[in-house]
């Protein structure tokens, strides 16, 4: 596996059941091995409808042991990206972001979209 210790990315977890809530994860990757990868970051959790960002529940700020098994996607962000102090708002296109002065991280549409 390459080392990825020390890069910046945004995760989506796998949810179990039809109820739950989404989860995105955004920090610094710490180490990992063939079970799990270990982040420095924040969480995010919102349902199926996300009117704004304050219809996203944001976790603290702290280190989490993410099993692979767990990992839907995951995004790698700009390097530098301030996860630490990014705040959630929305862009001209009623998405829900994470903007830190410099980079805009996407977490969500603000309304409901049909592809």
């Amino acid at each position: 596996m390459e080392n990825e210790n020390g890069k910046m990315w945004k995760i989506r977890t796998v949810k179990d059941y039809t109820d739950a809530h989404n989860h995105i994860i955004v920090g610094r990757v710490m180490g990992m091995t063939d079970s799990y990868v270990r982040l420095h970051c924040r969480s995010y959790h919102f349902g199926k409808q996300v009117e704004s960002p304050e219809d996203i529940q944001e976790g603290c700020l702290m280190v989490r042991i993410i099993p692979w098994h767990r990992v839907e996607i995951i995004n790698e962000l700009a390097p530098s990206f301030n996860y630490t102090q990014a705040k959630l708002t929305t862009d001209e296109k009623h998405e829900v972001v994470l903007r830190d002065g410099v980079y805009v991280c996407s977490l969500g549409f603000a309304h409901n979209k049909r592809f």
